[in-house]
């Protein structure tokens, strides 16, 4: 009997160190390397759903990891790629705040202003994307003048910088034509200011003559008309200004 009882002890201590030894290691459990790895093929087979998963399960379960940036950056790139600019952003922006020296902050930025410009609606709507998306890529274009991305940063500001002068011009258009010849006076001037590169620019400086010349001063319309000439003196509206100029030049004695 007493060796029975020996053996029964003996039996249940054995079951107790298995189970003490295979607590918390689960059947199908990963290391750190195989779930970075499951993520990333989730996410070049375009699974971005499951990839955002897998990539979380990366950046909470093994945080100070050397690849986490890259664990980092793939969730930010699996919103992206889905269309959800505003989740992306804030990811992007965790990369660069968190690893700012990480060899993926100057891509994460980039995508971060993209995301912005991706955002931003038509020019007759509300700006704030697009303010947003030009101040993103001025950080982006200060921090990695160099980049291999930076050629497309300025052709992206381009494309943003001509929208947001094409709203101040039709702004100043519509007051003009409704005969409010000051505003439009201040439209134009704000888009030959702050956007010279563009044609907005070059449309506003021949608009600004003429609500001066509505407004009664002639001298200084034909001075701009001038001006617009000598500036632009291939543009399509130049044969307008010089009709102008004939208009509102003062008459020669005699004539």
């Amino acid at each position: 009997m007493r060796r029975f009882l020996a053996i029964m002890i003996f039996g249940l201590s054995v079951c107790c160190i298995i189970i003490s030894c295979s607590k918390g290691v689960t059947k199908g459990d990963l290391t750190p390397h195989d779930q970075f790895d499951k993520a990333m093929r989730l996410y070049q087979k375009e699974d971005y759903l499951k990839s955002q998963a897998e990539f979380q399960k990366v950046i909470y379960g093994f945080p100070g990891l050397a690849f986490i940036d890259t664990a980092q950056y793939y969730l930010a790139m699996s919103f992206y790629q889905i269309k959800s600019y505003p989740e992306s952003i804030g990811e992007f922006r965790k990369l660069t705040q968190t690893y700012p020296t990480s060899a993926l902050a100057d891509d994460a930025q980039f995508h971060l202003a993209m995301a912005h410009f991706k955002e931003s609606p038509g020019f007759a709507l509300d700006q704030t994307e697009t303010y947003s998306a030009v101040d993103e890529f001025g950080i982006f274009l200060d921090r990695y003048s160099d980049s291999p991305l930076a050629d497309s940063a300025r052709f992206e500001l381009d494309h943003l910088y001509d929208k947001l002068a094409k709203k101040l011009f039709k702004s100043g258009e519509l007051y003009l034509r409704l005969g409010n010849f000051e505003p439009a006076l201040i439209y134009f001037g704000q888009v030959r200011d702050n956007y010279s590169d563009t044609e907005w620019a070059k449309l506003a400086f021949y608009y600004s003559a003429e609500a001066q010349m509505e407004l009664g001063r002639k001298a200084e319309a034909l001075e701009t008309f001038q001006n617009f000439i000598l500036t632009f003196p291939d543009h399509k509206l130049v044969h307008k200004a010089q009709k102008k100029i004939a208009k509102l030049s003062p008459a020669e004695p005699g004539s």
